[in-house]
């Protein structure tokens, strides 16, 4: 629903019944078995493992969660699904993520190593309190450092990471992995793609528009040059104006959410390079036009009031940077930020009639031809 987040930083609470841990318990299994098959299937290095650590925010709050590290012999980069369970008192929290890890090149069975990663927080408040969110997920972005003991069958580790979003934590925590499959040798990296499908998760940070919410999107792009492409893109994003912005629209008794979707054509220009030390990379430049299309549903809650829907198509220039990352022929990483500009006709009964701008960052997964 569209209402007032409360203070975010209140923590996790033990559900009423497990049916919350054991949604996100069979996520994580499916994750993990569908990571580990893959992985066994190609010639690709897994290890599964088990943490636990404390979430450093408002108060102290423990968890537990299990991981997935995998390696390709034509990237540098390890890539990690996650998933972590939080105890605490007041309401359900469970983080589903994915980071990309760079181990120090170093001659010692201690390895150092660096990552960047995504995490969606889905959270059930156990009290109900008016124009609250009681539940609902949230985007964040995860920076993160540890070490971990290289031994042959074996890997214990520890790791601090800063969670940034409307989770915001500091954590520590420790773990061990177990290794399932080895990797062969670094092999050369992969060439680039003509044709890559991205689906993709995405977080608008600045702008016109409510931030901290998730929206999932995917893109289709073609090159039929090496370095100059073509792109369509697709994106539903929920609880997309902030709730002041859209405040006159909302009639007392009535509750108001508000959606979007946005469709974009643009021109992409890439250059791509590869090594074997550091694998294939290929930053990139957009530029184009689209429509965003967001609409409005107010629904009454009250004796009295009167339900309402809405809808409104606005044009919208873009423009952006991204940067892809090959760790087969077939499947890479995409780190994308794009500003976006809506352009409102005012005089034609809109619900919102200004102008609104806003940036998203995304990162996806690319399945390349």
């Amino acid at each position: 629903m569209h209402r007032r987040l409360f203070a975010i930083r209140r923590r996790a609470r033990y559900p009423k019944s497990a049916s919350a841990l054991g949604r996100g318990v069979r996520w994580a299994a499916l994750l993990a078995i569908g990571s580990v098959s893959q992985a066994a299937e190609a010639d690709v290095g897994a290890q599964l493992g088990a943490h636990g650590g404390v979430e450093l925010g408002g108060k102290v709050a423990p968890y537990l969660g299990g991981d997935v590290r995998l390696s390709v012999p034509t990237s540098p980069l390890l890539l990690q699904p996650t998933f972590d369970y939080v105890f605490d008192d007041e309401q359900t929290l469970y983080h589903v993520g994915a980071n990309a890890l760079y181990e120090l090149k170093i001659h010692s069975p201690l390895q150092p190593y660096l990552g960047v990663g995504v995490s969606v927080s889905s959270f059930r408040l156990r009290s109900h309190s008016p124009n609250v969110d009681d539940q609902g997920n949230r985007v964040g972005t995860l920076l993160l450092a540890g070490a971990r003991v290289a031994l042959p069958w074996v890997s214990p580790f520890l790791q601090v990471s800063q969670r940034i979003g409307e989770f915001h934590s500091f954590t520590v925590s420790g773990g061990v992995e177990v290794a399932l499959h080895e990797r062969r040798e670094t092999a050369d990296p992969p060439p680039p793609p003509r044709f890559a499908l991205t689906p993709y998760v995405d977080n608008n940070v600045l702008g016109d528009v409510q931030s901290g919410r998730v929206g999932l999107g995917v893109s289709v792009a073609y090159y039929p040059w090496e370095q100059l492409g073509f792109e369509l893109d697709a994106e539903l994003h929920g609880h997309f104006f902030r709730d002041e912005d859209v405040a006159s629209l909302q009639p007392a008794g009535v509750d108001l959410d508000t959606q979007a979707a946005l469709f974009s054509g643009s021109l992409v220009a890439r250059h791509c390079w590869q090594s074997q030390a550091f694998g294939a990379w290929c930053p990139y430049a957009t530029a184009g036009a689209g429509v965003i299309h967001p609409w409005f549903d107010g629904v009454a809650k009250m004796p009295g009031s009167t339900s309402f829907a809405k809808a409104q198509t606005d044009p919208a220039l873009s423009a952006g940077i991204g940067l892809t990352h090959l760790f087969t022929p077939h499947l890479g990483l995409r780190f994308d930020a794009r500003c976006f500009r809506a352009l409102v006709n005012a005089t034609s009964g809109n619900a919102y009639t200004t102008d609104y701008g806003f940036l998203r960052l995304s990162a996806g997964v690319s399945i390349s031809f």
